[in-house]
């Protein structure tokens, strides 16, 4: 739809590439950080073999600025986070 997300925005599917196979893998989430600093665990879910999906709501979306998002797994006894992205949340007409 739109290559950028806005304020408000619902339905957009974030996708995180692991870099890695994480099939298997249980305890599927990505930690989000919103702008005002509230700390998020958005339940994901293997997409593929090394994809993490989540569709983001209202609440997600509500606050303009950065989301830092991290995927965060337990994958053959290891548990851990993987690489920090970004994910700008845009103003109305911006």
């Amino acid at each position: 739809m739109a290559d950028k997300v806005y304020q408000g925005d619902v339905g957009t599917i974030v996708r995180i590439d692991c870099n890695d196979t994480i099939t298997g893998a249980t305890g599927i989430y990505i930690m989000a950080k919103k702008p005002d600093g509230t700390l998020k665990a958005w339940t994901a879910t293997i997409h593929g073999t090394e994809y993490l999906t989540y569709t983001l709501t209202a609440q997600d979306t509500d606050i303009v600025g950065i989301i830092y998002v991290q995927p965060k797994l337990t994958l053959s006894g290891w548990t851990g986070r993987g690489k920090t992205c970004v994910l700008p949340i845009h103003a109305h007409y911006d």
